[in-house]
């Protein structure tokens, strides 16, 4: 059991801007490297890299989908079509054609791309935006940092997509960007919130931007003990109530704060009231309040939060602020 201890509160109501979809957001040199990040986790491709076809359409190698999604990879030889398959559902791309056929629950549909399967070097590529997301996965991109992110790790798509679509939160008493902007010169700037912090508008490069400017031998792994830390601050369990914090690192990103170690974990806190809530302790009915809950009922309810974490170096990882996401001072 996890206590939530030396946090402070912003209290707010979240507010919803528009999403960042991920329809359009491949286009990029077919020279410039190009990375790819698995639910937190950076990809090494040792021989067959990934590529921007013509169509700006990343397109990675059939077999990363089975190395890396946990999907299984056939090939029928007469079609000359991957058959990947995951939960239940089954992807078939033919090279060539621009239609991928899945199909779940015994239906089947068409999935009209704009890029289409290819063989190169005697390797078989597949546009991995529409597979991914054919198998249940979301993906983005990351323009600033040249970095394709897949997730299909606690968060479903769709609670991605709307957390993604909530403003950013700064930690009690930062001073946000646009506040710096006026303050400080571009050095400084630079310093604490990247070369390009215009571009945090893209959720994808608020986040990668964490793991681009900390020295961590194991960035992945240091950002994944963030999410822990962050999931174990708010998790608590007792006869009269449950609370859980569903996140993962999709949802992670530089706060807006003038401390750039200080990184805000995202995701929804689920509460299970057990009992009315006057059976709820003063501490307990404190906790609530401090997650954002304003109205308590028997059963169960749910609200999207940031923790801010401060994510030193050297494993200093402690939680720092909670927010209601999309929260503005």
């Amino acid at each position: 059991m996890k206590k939530m201890k030396h946090i402070a509160l912003i209290l707010a109501l979240a507010l919803a801007v528009g999403c960042f979809g991920t329809a359009s957001v491949f286009a990029a040199s077919q020279t410039d490297a190009l990375s790819v990040r698995v639910n937190g986790k950076l990809i090494e491709f040792p021989d067959a890299k990934p590529f921007i076809d013509e169509n700006s359409r990343t397109l990675i190698p059939v077999r990363f989908v089975a190395e890396n999604l946990g999907a299984e990879v056939s090939w029928v030889g007469e079609t000359r079509t991957a058959n990947i398959e995951k939960d239940g559902i089954l992807v078939e791309i033919t090279i060539g054609d621009s239609n991928l056929r899945v199909t779940e629950n015994g239906k089947t549909k068409l999935v009209q791309m704009d890029t289409a399967a290819v063989i190169k070097d005697n390797r078989t590529y597949v546009p991995i935006r529409f597979v991914a997301e054919a198998l249940g996965a979301y993906v983005d991109y990351s323009n600033v940092y040249r970095t394709v992110g897949i997730y299909s790790d606690v968060l479903t798509s769709e609670q991605i997509e709307s957390l993604m679509a909530l403003p950013y939160t700064k930690p009690v008493g930062a001073l946000g960007y646009e506040d710096a902007k006026q303050r400080y010169n571009a050095d400084t700037l630079a310093f604490f919130y990247g070369t390009d912090r215009d571009s945090f508008t893209a959720f994808a490069n608020a986040r990668e931007h964490l793991y681009h400017m900390s020295s961590e031998a194991d960035v992945d792994a240091f950002y994944a003990e963030v999410v822990e830390m962050a999931v174990n601050t708010i998790n608590y369990s007792s006869d009269t109530m449950t609370v859980s914090f569903l996140t993962d690192t999709s949802c992670i990103y530089q706060s807006d704060s003038m401390d750039r170690l200080t990184c805000a974990v995202r995701g929804i806190a689920m509460v299970e009231l057990k009992v009315e809530p006057m059976g709820l302790t003063a501490r307990e009915t404190a906790m609530l309040c401090e997650l954002g809950f304003t109205h308590l009922a028997k059963g169960e309810q749910s609200i999207p939060v940031d923790v801010h974490m401060n994510a030193r170096n050297g494993n200093d990882i402690t939680p720092h602020t909670i927010a209601a996401a999309g929260a503005q001072e």
